[in-house]
């Protein structure tokens, strides 16, 4: 894991996801993160690359409907007129879907989106809670954690917590992201993250308890923050 601090980590992290699409040899899926991940948006611009393909999709999606909450609608809105929003898959629930077939049709859409592509490169974006909590991926115990993430042939599953009774949640699973993404590119900015990414850097859990080690156990993941970290 490859950390970058900078007083612009949205810009670079843009930057970063440019580079990477100019430099590969086909198409690219790149699963956008919702949230302060949003920032980096604006900093994706077009790449010219003869008859490639640059598509984006969210890695997490709320089962909310609300354009305030659902995070494709946040970024509908926040950006309407953006090469990235022309390029995007909208992941919203219909009205008469639970979360369990919401998240059933966004499995779906992911891996016919990906079969499309010719010779595709998968970037994530991942933003991480002060939680330890990446994507939809949500620290709990490993029991729980196994019946909800681990013990799933498909990609992406519904997240139906207690304590996110507004914010439940169709995401991919730690095994995708293990398996499936080429490269990460983590964004964990802001005064209110130093103290995760402080542990994230300095200490190893086990991804139930923190599922932010993902990123750190990734083949190819870059960390951009904005704070100073004491590393030991």
């Amino acid at each position: 894991m490859q950390l970058v601090t900078t007083d612009t980590p949205a810009k670079l992290a843009g930057e970063h996801i440019n580079r990477a699409v100019e430099e590969h040899d086909g198409d690219v899926l790149c699963v956008l993160s919702g949230g302060s991940a949003l920032d980096i948006v604006e900093h994706i611009r077009e790449v010219e690359k003869s008859e490639c393909r640059t598509i984006f999709i969210m890695g997490d999606e709320r089962g909310s409907r609300d354009a305030k909450i659902n995070n494709s609608l946040q970024l509908q809105n926040r950006y309407p007129d953006h090469y990235v929003t022309k390029n995007f898959i909208l992941t919203v629930p219909e009205a008469s879907e639970n979360l369990e077939t919401f998240s059933d049709r966004f499995s779906a859409i992911l891996t016919k989106t990906i079969s499309k592509l010719k010779n595709p490169k998968i970037i994530q974006v991942l933003g991480v809670g002060s939680d330890g909590h990446t994507a939809g991926v949500f620290p709990l115990p490993k029991e729980t954690f196994d019946s909800v993430y681990e013990n799933q042939d498909i990609q992406v599953v519904p997240v139906h917590l207690k304590e996110l009774t507004i914010d439940s949640r169709a995401s991919v699973t730690p095994n995708w992201i293990r398996k499936s993404v080429d490269e990460v590119i983590a964004y964990i900015a802001g005064e209110g993250k130093k103290m995760i990414l402080e542990s994230l850097i300095n200490e190893s859990k086990e991804i139930n308890e923190r599922p932010a080690e993902l990123i750190k156990l990734h083949k190819r993941a870059t960390v951009y923050t904005d704070q100073d970290i004491n590393v030991s």
